[in-house]
């Protein structure tokens, strides 16, 4: 069943990338890592960001070393690899980014973060790097090569010729390639040996751009100075207390299935819904409503953990007409921006506004914008402050549901979230959104008439069902060996 972000989003080229084996994904796991706190959150977002790019490149591989984890990829038949070690995060456009990296350096064998270490030779740090895994087995499998410190490792090779500029500092190439000169070396850093090997071989060994560097973060949490120091990145990334995602960001998908679904017990229901509830996120709760025919004097809750994305939810629902979504988005972010603050800091998604006009494009064609325009403003909307992973808050939320007619409750990705990530281990989370979803399937009246949409941080049902049809008992332990939630090392012991 196709969906309107399928496509918009791109992971239809990732998933073709990985089905021909073209492509796929390995993590590296951090073993250097001293402190508690900062293996806790690594741990937690490795597993957030594991289960993310499985939507992407379904087959990924996983272990504690380089040489371990091309060597599995290869031998499972996969022609190159994109390698992110515990401790990398990526960022909104990285997907789209490395899409277009990847198409415009078609023949690169070898990509990452190069390091000029003067005296001692060249490096690649390990945080994330790309590699053509046919071209590994043309040179001869070489070992990745560890760092090596200390009396007696000098040793001679080719000195490469590197780019004039530099990323940052004096020591980041955007380049090195092949001399014709020979120099010795005093010390080896980290990969070493395939440097040398890609040096040896005549291939240019290229650096990721400016837009794939913005597009993830690296925390640094092995090293005991600039893990603090890099930190506060993440933290900016888990920030969802005065944000608002301006653009919808997720999938829009259809709802026959359900609704057919639901026609077999109920033949003389007509198919509306009474009543959505919804995240402040974009204008998806409009798109919902619309979808599900919610008709005049219809109900709306919108929810959220921040005010200010309540807020500018509201600003929408009551200002916007149906058109031009991009200039009505830009102007609220201009008007909503203190000066000299950047937009970033409270609003996300602006880079996809383009992805959500053409949504409303199409659902215009089918009568999107009428439906602003004459039905929206009789709604009776409520918007409410709480915190979904907050057992607290869920007698309120289960308040607001009313079900004299079917009700739609949009819980979106919030237990899938990297946000939330950062916080709640992915057990810790799956069992928070079993603790709503029972609620609502055990104290909600009528509750065959609750649709309910959940991303599951485990991946074990479809995201969308009819509560009463949801299974909310499965823990972890339940999980198959092979399943997404049991992936990564420190998962595969309940």
């Amino acid at each position: 069943m196709d969906t309107l972000g399928n496509k918009l989003y791109g992971k239809e080229w990732w998933k073709d990338k990985n089905k021909s084996k073209e492509l796929t994904i390995g993590w590296l796991y951090n073993n250097r890592i001293r402190n508690d706190f900062a293996n806790g959150y690594t741990q937690n977002l490795t597993d957030y960001w594991s289960i993310e790019m499985s939507f992407f490149l379904p087959n990924g591989f996983e272990d504690d070393s380089i040489d371990a984890l091309l060597k599995k990829a290869h031998g499972a038949g996969f022609k190159k690899m994109l390698v992110l070690k515990q401790g990398t995060t990526l960022q909104g456009n990285f997907h789209a980014e490395f899409k277009k990296f990847y198409n415009k350096n078609i023949s690169a064998k070898l990509v990452g973060h190069i390091l000029d270490q003067q005296d001692d030779y060249y490096s690649i740090h390990p945080q994330a790097f790309f590699i053509d895994l046919e071209w590994w087995e043309k040179v001869g499998f070489p070992f990745w090569g560890d760092r090596e410190d200390g009396n007696n490792n000098e040793f001679e090779t080719i000195e490469p010729i590197r780019s004039d500029e530099n990323w940052h500092d004096e020591y980041t190439p955007h380049w090195v390639r092949q001399s014709d000169k020979l120099k010795l070396y005093k010390n080896k850093r980290e990969g070493w040996n395939i440097i040398k090997s890609a040096i040896e071989d005549g291939i240019t060994i290229i650096s990721w751009n400016k837009e794939i560097r913005e597009n993830k973060h690296y925390s640094y949490p092995e090293v005991e100075y600039d893990g603090p120091r890099h930190l506060a990145g993440v933290i900016k990334q888990c920030s969802i207390q005065e944000i608002f995602f301006i653009a919808n960001t997720e999938e829009v998908r259809p709802f026959d299935f359900y609704i057919n679904q639901k026609k077999l017990t109920s033949p003389e229901w007509n198919g509306q819904f009474g009543q959505v509830i919804a995240p402040a996120a974009g204008i998806s709760s409009l798109i919902y409503a619309f979808m599900l025919g919610v008709p005049k004097y219809g109900s709306l809750v919108i929810y959220d953990i921040s005010a200010f994305a309540l807020q500018m939810t509201k600003q929408i629902i009551e200002e916007w007409n149906g058109h031009d979504y991009c200039k009505f988005a830009n102007n609220l972010i201009d008007s909503n921006t203190p000066e000299g603050v950047g937009p970033s800091k409270f609003f996300r998604g602006r880079d996809q506004l383009k992805e959500s006009e053409l949504v409303i494009e199409k659902l215009n064609k089918s009568g999107f914008a009428s439906w602003i325009e004459n039905v929206l403003p009789t709604l009776h909307t409520d918007y409410i402050e709480l915190d979904m992973l907050n057992p607290h808050h869920h007698k309120r939320f289960i308040r607001s549901i009313n079900t004299s007619g079917p009700t739609y409750i949009h819980l979106t990705n919030i237990f899938h979230y990297m946000p939330t990530a950062f916080y709640y281990g992915l057990k810790q989370r799956h069992a928070l959104q079993n603790e709503i979803l029972h609620a609502i399937k055990t104290t909600v009246v009528n509750n065959d008439n609750v649709l309910v949409y959940s991303m599951d941080p485990l991946v074990l049902q479809s995201p969308i069902n009819w509560i009463n049809n949801r299974k909310t008992d499965i823990s972890h332990k339940d999980l198959p060996a092979s399943s997404i939630g049991k992936f990564l090392k420190w998962n595969n012991t309940n």
